[in-house]
């Protein structure tokens, strides 16, 4: 299984997110949610951003 989520996967809980916290009426659980998908948004990134930071230093040992 791959842990790393797809790029548009990490757009799209962020875009959700917004939808969930601007949809009237806004609700104590639709901003619970908005704050939920925030953070496994941001987590998203994080995992992104580790994932090709681990695939630059990888690189040059894999040319030699």
């Amino acid at each position: 299984m791959k842990r790393t989520p797809h790029p548009l996967q990490v757009v799209m809980f962020f875009v959700m997110a917004v939808n969930f916290a601007v949809w009237q009426p806004l609700a104590w659980w639709r901003a619970g949610a908005a704050v939920l998908m925030l953070g496994f948004g941001c987590y998203g990134v994080y995992e992104l951003r580790r994932r090709k930071r681990t695939a630059s230093r990888q690189e040059p040992n894999e040319v030699e």
